[in-house]
């Protein structure tokens, strides 16, 4: 009778679709018809977007990285979507994202290609360098531009990618991006470990849940993203308005259980959304395309596995850290100037970079800034009897 019960309820629940379209390429005609065919799905883009409101487009603007290297959304893309929301009406339509530290918005603008997407149309790209307001978001509170208020649709634009600390970055995490970046890194420090970070980032998307969530995943990134990864050729852009949903079925790419990604899991528990694909719809020219895909994880994908109190120990018994590659590092400082912990240093003007390891936290926000990719992960091997030596070294002096 109880299982009858629970049948009924799953049946009655509200079923998510995800749309899926081939595209082979980030050519205007073939993301055209991609993105007629996944809002077609969603129930065509006039739905969602009325004549005079003012649409905010969020795409992933991680940080200067050129198109090319998948870093970021591509600008094409961002740029048919401008151009869909002119025809549907949109009286403003603003572009725009804060990505971490304190980067300069006109040289992230011109490298990622967002100049170039605005180009001739009437968009507009919003600084984040403005007046902030404050959310509550449980015991936190975010800072996000003032101008945020005035924004009526909210469509967001991610990466899929790979990630260092959350195994995935697409719909969830893409929202975090309307948090300023010097707020940012405060909430790495307070959040460390991959369960910690992931339950906050839920948090954060349930305070700012966009209307309708598109993906670039028409080249992703595979292994030590979000930014350091390879680009992979996967070929079809995802659609849905529950991102949820979207992010699990993103999964099939990495070959790995929407459940085993602590930020989908907890996400699902506080219902805002589905990860069960018996209660997902996947439709479209795409579907048989992302089944085929196999995405490479990051290689500190099994740091989510750990409970928190085991996290903390583990960074004792050995230590994935970041290195500064100095055949790579041109000396930016972006490195310093993200890191929450002011762990890395020049001991001399002019010199590289280097990490303390002892007070570095892993959050790998050092990783995410450095433009030139220098920093690379590396595992440092220690012990609970290296620790007492230590500790026993310094009693003696």
């Amino acid at each position: 009778m109880k299982k009858n019960i629970a049948e009924d309820k799953k049946s009655q629940a509200v079923r998510s679709k995800v749309a899926i379209a081939a595209c082979p390429s980030y050519s205007p005609g073939e993301l055209k018809t991609a993105l007629a065919e996944v809002l077609e799905a969603m129930g065509g883009l006039s739905s969602l977007v009325k004549p005079g409101q003012t649409i905010l487009l969020k795409p992933n603007l991680f940080s200067a990285h050129p198109p090319e290297q998948a870093v970021t959304t591509d600008p094409e893309l961002v740029r048919q979507v401008i151009l869909l929301c002119e025809n549907a009406g949109a009286g403003k339509i603003w572009v725009g994202d804060s990505p971490v530290g304190s980067q300069d918005e006109k040289e992230l603008w011109a490298i990622t290609g967002m100049e170039t997407a605005v180009f001739g149309t009437s968009a507009e790209l919003k600084s984040w360098h403005v007046r902030q307001k404050t959310l509550s978001c449980g015991d936190d509170i975010l800072a996000v531009p003032e101008w945020y208020d005035k924004v009526d649709v909210l469509i967001s634009l991610p990466k899929l990618k790979t990630h260092c600390l959350t195994t995935v970055t697409c719909g969830l995490k893409n929202v975090y991006g309307i948090v300023s970046g010097q707020a940012k890194i405060q909430f790495h420090m307070k959040y460390p470990s991959p369960l910690t970070m992931s339950a906050f980032l839920v948090r954060v998307f349930a305070e700012l849940k966009p209307h309708l969530t598109i993906a670039d995943a028409v080249t992703a990134m595979e292994g030590n993203g979000p930014a350091h990864g390879r680009p992979l050729p996967v070929g079809v852009l995802l659609a849905s308005r529950d991102s949820v949903a979207l992010d699990a079925v993103g999964c099939m790419a990495l070959k790995i259980q929407p459940s085993k990604v602590p930020m989908i899991r907890f996400a699902v528990e506080r219902n805002l959304g589905s990860m069960d694909d018996s209660m997902i719809d996947c439709v479209g020219s795409g579907v048989s395309r992302l089944e085929t895909v196999r995405m490479k994880p990051s290689l500190s994908r099994f740091l989510k596995y750990l409970p928190e109190p085991l996290f903390r120990l583990s960074t004792i018994l050995w230590k994935l850290r970041p290195k500064i590659m100095e055949k790579q590092c041109i000396k930016c400082g972006d490195c310093i100037i993200t890191c929450p912990k002011n762990t890395i240093k020049k001991h001399k003007r002019g010199d590289y970079p280097h990490v303390m390891q002892r007070n570095c936290i892993a959050c790998f926000c050092c990783m995410e800034s450095c433009p030139q990719g220098a920093i690379a992960l590396q595992l440092y091997f220690g012990s609970l009897f290296c620790v007492a030596q230590k500790r026993r070294r310094k009693l003696n002096k």
